[in-house]
């Protein structure tokens, strides 16, 4: 079967790293590029943190690395302490050393939705900033572009960075919105699902004892991960957030999915970084404004419960796999 072609965009990040071995154990994906916006860390580390993951994993000399936006759309950029200084905690990781690649992020994207139109995924697990820039340089890529995947935002439950909102939305809402507001496909994989998805040291421990290089990485990062969770929130455990937007793009068993429409807040006080979802049954309300029922217009898939399949199996699963 031959593989689909796949960007990931990211903002490594301990659980990025994480999804990015998960997307490397799914045999059906061909990952064309790795691009990088700023979000857990500054972009300068995330990109370079991103060379340094394509090469502990042996794909940089395959899959091109491209720097992105190092700032949201119209905010000051906030970043924080959770994925360590560098945002691969404790890890000490070389640098690629492969070229940087001179082009930038949204115009790899946009190069790769003509080579690959309708056909290109799109996974996103950092802010959105990187495929709103594409979209602001051509809108017509929302049409091109097959499929995007995002993990952000909270609709039917409380957020994590305040009360309403979740950390990648909240990072950029203006990019959130207009990616939501254009039309692209989009499915949205949010609070409402990757805290059902939860990852334990016991499944580091499984990960770890598998004993290939990759593994030992990956459960080395977890577990500052879960470290993380333990100082920032006091729990025992962390969620997979980043790794479940790859399970949802491969298998949609692994998340219970509705249709609508999702409109971001993007004032400057409680409700930023707010994903609002108006589900179709909703969409004639006669308590709605007129300009949100035209934006109800505009719908996508959300993501707002655990599917049939249970994703934390399939990821310990598949990291305990050697590479091919």
């Amino acid at each position: 079967m031959p593989r689909r072609p796949l960007v990931l965009d990211s903002d490594p990040g301990l659980d990025d790293a994480a999804a990015l071995h998960y997307l490397l154990a799914r045999p059906e994906w061909e990952l064309l590029a790795y691009t990088a916006v700023g979000g857990n860390v500054p972009v300068d580390l995330t990109f370079r943190n991103a060379r340094a993951l394509a090469a502990a994993f042996g794909i940089d000399h395959d899959v091109p690395v491209y720097r992105g936006a190092g700032r949201p759309i119209s905010r000051v950029p906030i970043g924080g302490d959770f994925h360590g200084a560098s945002g691969l905690g404790s890890a000490e990781l070389p640098d690629s050393a492969v070229p940087e690649q001179q082009s930038l992020a949204p115009l790899e994207l946009l190069r790769l939705s003509h080579v690959y139109e309708n056909e290109l995924t799109v996974v996103a697990t950092g802010p959105l900033t990187n495929i709103a820039a594409a979209l602001i340089l051509d809108p017509e890529f929302a049409r091109r572009v097959a499929h995007l995947v995002f993990m952000g935002g909270a609709a039917l439950v409380p957020g994590n960075i305040t009360s309403v909102a979740e950390f990648n939305i909240w990072a950029d809402p203006d990019a959130a919105d207009l990616v939501v507001a254009s039309g692209i496909p989009y499915t949205m994989v949010g609070l409402d699902v990757t805290h059902h998805a939860p990852l334990t040291a016991d499944d580091v421990a499984k990960i770890d004892a598998a004993g290939t290089d990759h593994a030992r990485l990956t459960a080395a990062l977890l577990r500052d991960y879960l470290n993380a969770y333990l100082t920032f929130t006091g729990r025992d455990h962390g969620f997979l957030h980043d790794p479940l937007a790859i399970g949802v793009a491969s298998d949609e068993s692994f998340a219970e999915v509705r249709t609508g429409c999702v409109v971001v807040g993007t004032d400057l006080g409680l409700h930023r970084g707010q994903t609002v979802f108006i589900p179709d049954d909703a969409a004639q309300t006669p308590f709605l404004t007129e300009a949100t029922r035209a934006r109800t217009a505009v719908k996508g898939n959300v993501a707002v419960a655990p599917g049939r399949s249970l994703f934390p199996a399939d990821f310990v699963s598949r990291l305990r796999q050697p590479l091919q």
